[in-house]
């Protein structure tokens, strides 16, 4: 009989929240839980553990422990049932905000009415709460709760931007830089207003430092049209400072970061990336790179299933880090 990789999934996605909290449980009595027999579920459990693996640079594994009394897992995963936690709904909320800050005003309210219908679905049991986790049950009495949304102010600065970069006018902004208690005043010219992950930012001619600039909106404080005008230059292009929706403002935005990884990781990096296997089972990626701090780190979270191609100065910059740390160890 072939084991159909859905079912098998489905049962796995039962049987791990039932081993939270190091529970340890008789394999008939897990089965009965699960809805299937002990020796159907033996043979998942016996599957994930040949197949589980610690890959470099993703989550980590699940713990299995098949013992002669009972059956134990430990993961900081699958804690609960597939239930929202109260995480994943302000994530959905705030998604839904973001959209609002994309879409036409004849869109929005559609938008509105799916914020709200989230909200009416969503409650928090009270035992839950007792505990201080965050799952939401479906068979609690509804429950008010904050959640993270959109400001209003912010969707106002939006809405100013934009009607600022298709008038061509300039605006001065109240900037909260990152790892900077000061708010500067700046004046911009909004060449382009775009989104990449989740944020959105404002890329234009900042005079008060005379260079191009990236504005993220979240840090934006205030916004007030300028009398002053301006026009794109002909040979701006957005893609330059947005590529594959990444943001690169530094230096060298033209760089490029050539990694091969290993057949051990090539797999869910190709996926994750969209870019074809090779022959022997590793993967190379071109990174946009801007920022070299940012490309060691990449390379050395995926320790020795990771090696840099180009450009020469990454390999250099890793081997110094390398050695540096080497020779820490050696000291400690």
């Amino acid at each position: 009989m072939t084991v159909r990789a859905q079912d098998q999934l489905d049962r796995l996605l039962l049987t791990l929240p039932q081993l939270a909290e190091d529970t340890e449980l008789p394999l008939a009595e897990l089965a009965e839980r699960v809805g299937t027999d002990e020796r159907t579920l033996l043979k998942d459990l016996e599957a994930l553990d040949a197949q589980d693996r610690d890959v470099a640079g993703f989550v980590e594994s699940v713990e299995l422990y098949l013992g002669p009394t009972g059956v134990g897992a430990r993961t900081s995963f699958f804690k609960r049932p597939m239930r929202l936690s109260r995480s994943e709904l302000a994530a959905l909320d705030l998604g839904l905000g973001m959209l609002l800050l994309e879409r036409s005003l004849e869109e929005r309210a559609s938008l509105l009415s799916a914020r709200s219908k989230l909200r009416g679905l969503s409650v928090v049991s009270g035992s839950d709460g007792a505990r201080g986790t965050d799952t939401l049950s479906p068979d609690a009495a509804p429950q008010a709760f904050a959640v993270e949304t959109v400001s209003a102010n912010l969707l106002v600065h939006f809405g100013t931007l934009w009607n600022a970069r298709d008038e061509k006018r300039a605006v001065t902004i109240t900037y909260h830089r990152a790892n900077s208690d000061t708010m500067e005043p700046r004046t911009v010219h909004p060449w382009a207003v775009v989104r990449a992950h989740q944020h959105v930012y404002v890329i234009g001619w900042c005079t008060s430092v005379t260079a191009i600039r990236v504005f993220r909106l979240d840090r934006i404080q205030s916004v007030e049209l300028d009398d002053a005008t301006f026009e794109v230059p002909s040979d701006f292009d957005v893609q330059q400072v947005v590529r594959e929706g990444r943001v690169f403002s530094g230096e060298r935005p033209d760089d490029v970061l050539v990694v091969r990884y290993s057949p051990v990781v090539a797999r869910w990096i190709a996926e994750r990336e969209r870019v074809p296997l090779s022959e022997d089972g590793s993967v190379t990626v071109s990174w946009p790179l801007a920022d070299d701090e940012w490309a060691l780190r990449h390379v050395l979270q995926y320790g020795a299933e990771a090696a840099v191609i180009s450009p020469p100065r990454i390999r250099e910059a890793l081997l110094d880090r390398l050695q540096s740390l080497l020779a820490l160890d050696k000291n400690s």
